[in-house]
């Protein structure tokens, strides 16, 4: 199991361009763990930890984020569903 770093999260997720985000806008996406790549997207977290578990990627080594463009709120989860 990867466990997120994060510093290492934080920095590499800060580098996603806003035009990149934008397409993930009102959705919840799944960071890798390092914050480097998206690994999926779905308007909901069930649908999400469904792509995950399909993609075969294990729900322990995504941070999952929802993205809210024109808010200030963050909105990290997952604790639920594991």
């Amino acid at each position: 199991m990867k466990i997120a770093s994060t510093s290492a999260y934080g920095e590499n997720r800060g580098r996603f361009p806003l035009e990149e985000l934008r397409k993930f806008d009102g959705k919840w996406v799944a960071f890798s763990a390092d914050g480097q790549r998206v690994v999926a997207s779905a308007p909901t977290i069930t649908e999400l930890a469904n792509q995950v578990r399909t993609a075969k990627s294990n729900l322990h080594e995504v941070v999952l984020e929802r993205i809210e463009l024109d808010t200030d709120e963050i909105y990290l989860g997952g604790a639920e569903l594991l």
